[in-house]
């Protein structure tokens, strides 16, 4: 009985360490999977998450600038309207493209979460930049008028505008988000993150402002505005694609609450 009890020592011994080793496998900052289990650092965040959200964020860029860069010729030339009045209209669609983001942020960080925000709006930008190709390519006779084109164009730009309000205020948050805040190694690795962020943010627009400027300037509108167009619908088939891999942060109170 001595001896059999002397060989089941050395395990209760090593069972603390057993159950450290278990707890080790998940992340320690309260993260979950899209079952709302505990993340696993193996299956789960890192870069292999990170990759998808990266490439959402080109891809948002390069519709971004496609439009931005040139907008003010292509409503003089296309749309026919006066200079004074095409940058107006552009101002006015910046600033709703940029306000947007905050409201988003809101909703992101209050009721939908930042991932419920990029699945819902990603379609919204990418139907946006359809509706700009289509009105881009069809022959304008077939509006019957500059009215109606505007209408086409401005709802399309519109949409966009809508779109980037899930987008631009979530992408970084949630990529920060694959990385465990508790563990030294990940927290490396997210600012190596926030370097490749900013690195394919400015080489999308330098990309838009180039090859996508020079086609728009060469007459080629419907082209120029169909390849960030394809673009959106891969970063939203790969984003949602890749949903068993990322980590996910539980909501908390609402920011105005932490404010006051």
């Amino acid at each position: 009985m001595e001896a059999a009890a002397d060989e089941e020592r050395p395990l209760l011994h090593l069972q603390p360490l057993l159950n450290q080793d278990v707890g080790s496998e998940y992340t320690s900052d309260g993260s979950v999977d899209i079952n709302n289990q505990p993340a696993l650092k193996h299956n789960t965040g890192n870069w292999r998450a990170c990759y998808m959200i990266l490439g959402v964020e080109f891809c948002e860029c390069v519709a971004f600038f496609a439009i931005a860069s040139n907008l003010v010729t292509y409503l003089t030339t296309v749309l026919h309207e006066s200079k004074v009045a095409a940058a107006r209209d552009v101002s006015a669609w910046v600033g709703a493209c940029f306000l947007a983001p905050l409201i988003g942020a809101f909703l992101a960080d209050t009721y939908l979460g930042r991932y419920c925000m990029m699945v819902v709006f990603l379609p919204v930008y990418t139907i946006g930049m359809l509706v700009l190709t289509v009105s881009a390519s069809v022959p304008t006779s077939y509006y019957h008028g500059d009215v109606h084109h505007a209408v086409v164009v401005y709802l399309g730009l519109y949409l966009a505008g809508l779109g980037s309000a899930g987008i631009k205020p979530c992408a970084s948050a949630f990529g920060a988000d694959q990385f465990d805040s508790e563990d030294l190694t990940e927290l490396e690795k997210k600012g190596s993150f926030f370097n490749w962020y900013y690195f394919l943010l400015n080489l999308g627009s330098l990309l838009s402002s180039t090859l996508l400027v020079w086609l728009q300037d060469n007459g080629w509108w419907g082209l120029s505005f169909a390849i960030p167009t394809v673009l959106m619908a891969l970063g939203l088939a790969v984003f949602v694609g890749g949903s068993r891999v990322y980590r996910f942060r539980k909501l908390r109170a609402s920011p105005f609450t932490s404010i006051c």
